[in-house]
């Protein structure tokens, strides 16, 4: 192992150095050069002039360095700071805001006397309020991934053109009133059927919609994508106030937002398009964008064009309908009352039989007591947590479909609750649709 020696040891030991050598040598040469005293003292002389003169460039000029290369780092360190700081104000603020609204609606819903009306209103902000709050978690969840490098790319076949629909429909009510909002693809439906990873596609998309929606209150938003070469090009168009040039490139980096250096105007952690970076990179593309203050940006990322092989039609098969899942009994295991609740409310609203338990050991027991179709089962509870319950019950009821319900929403959990035995996963906080759709998909006919 080499030893590095600090930056003033090392300025020492060269001046020492060269101090000694030019001692030693000059004055050899000096006595072969003349023997005469006077002569000799003025050599002297004008040999210590040129060695502080000497030695004092090289110094100058070391020193010089070393100093760029401190400022450097001092400037950077100082930036990151005040960045981190805005950052953790911005996070304070961004979390109590949804907070407030999720509390203080929940406090006045308590109210016995409020007319259907104010009820529908107030539920409508506390939902409101509950997405502002998971966007900023999502946020936070998947810078943590991508900085330890945790992040992975799942291609599937997918038809791209439902994807922009979906979005299209999904995004549409959090548009501003008085902006027009529209989609366009660039491929038939036959041929927009990609293999790519289409939840990070949609994933940079609502992070570039949400970020067109937060800088214009008037005019328009396009989004779709086009076919360029061997890429598909995607795009979002705003009108909104467009950004400086000398922040074009600032605009990816974590924790920057265009009101960084002045008052608070938009909400958000200046998370969304370095997210959006990381993911165009890791999908294989770029993203970059062209903007014009006072006229708008345009964002654009890549994603290699890897279109599916085209195959016979095959028979239609039967759709599973979901008012036929009334039929089915499904055993619902989870130590999270209000997770518990939720997830009754939904099933018994469509008719079916369900079963409760707060833990492994009785969900276990009630796969042994009852003819059961389903399970959604927890991943960490007390007794006996689901990775240990889905080993017991398979072995008791190999045949069962088993879903993972958990607030581990990681790829890795998923991967294993998958390898553990269960058929399938859902992570929290999940939709009705997605409990019934997940749910659906083990209904025989």
């Amino acid at each position: 192992m080499r030893l590095k020696l600090k930056f003033e040891f090392r300025i020492t030991l060269i001046y020492l150095l060269i101090g000694f050598l030019w001692i030693l040598f000059s004055d050899r040469l000096l006595e072969i050069g003349t023997n005469n005293p006077y002569s000799l003292t003025r050599l002297q002389t004008y040999k210590g002039w040129f060695y502080v003169s000497a030695t004092g460039c090289l110094l100058y000029y070391f020193i010089k360095r070393h100093l760029i290369k401190l400022r450097s780092a001092e400037q950077k360190a100082k930036e990151s700071d005040r960045l981190k700081t805005v950052f953790i104000q911005n996070i304070s603020h961004e979390i109590r805001t949804p907070m407030n609204g999720i509390i203080g609606f929940s406090e006045l819903l308590k109210d016995p006397d409020l007319d259907e009306d104010q009820k529908a209103k107030y539920i409508n902000l506390l939902s409101k309020s509950s997405d502002q709050l998971l966007n900023i978690v999502n946020g936070l969840l998947d810078i943590s991934l991508i900085e330890s490098g945790n992040q992975k790319i799942n291609n599937r076949e997918f038809p791209l053109n439902n994807v922009m629909d979906e979005l299209f429909e999904t995004a549409r009510p959090s548009i501003k009133e008085g902006i027009t909002f529209s989609v366009k693809k660039g491929l038939n439906d036959s041929d927009s059927k990609i293999i790519a990873d289409d939840v990070r596609i949609k994933q940079v998309l609502i992070n570039l919609l949400n970020n067109a929606n937060k800088y214009i209150e008037e005019g328009e938003i396009i989004f779709g994508y086009e076919l360029k070469g061997a890429d598909i090009e995607f795009f979002v168009k705003d009108t909104g106030i467009g950004i400086d040039s000398n922040n074009q490139q600032k605009v990816f980096d974590r924790f920057y937002k265009a009101d960084t250096d002045g008052d608070r105007l938009f909400e958000g952690l200046g998370l969304g398009l370095s997210i959006c970076k990381a993911i165009s990179g890791m999908l294989g593309g770029q993203i970059w964008l062209e903007s014009e203050p006072g006229k708008g940006s345009v964002f654009y990322f890549s994603v290699p064009y890897v279109p599916v092989i085209k195959h016979p039609p095959r028979k239609a098969r039967n759709i599973k309908k979901e008012n036929a899942l009334g039929e089915m009994t499904i055993l619902v295991a989870d130590d999270d009352e209000p997770s518990l609740r939720y997830i009754t409310e939904i099933l018994n609203r469509k008719g079916i039989r369900v079963i409760t338990v707060s833990n492994g050991i009785d969900a276990v027991k009630s796969c042994r007591e009852n003819k059961i179709n389903v399970i959604l089962l927890d991943l960490k509870m007390p007794g006996m947590s689901g990775y240990d319950a889905i080993k017991q019950i398979k072995a008791i009821c190999p045949d069962i479909p088993a879903i993972a319900q958990t607030a581990y929403a990681m790829s890795m959990d998923r991967d294993e609750a998958l390898s553990a035995g269960f058929n399938d996963y859902l992570a929290k906080p999940f939709s009705k649709e997605e409990l019934i759709e997940t749910i659906s998909k083990y209904k025989k006919n």
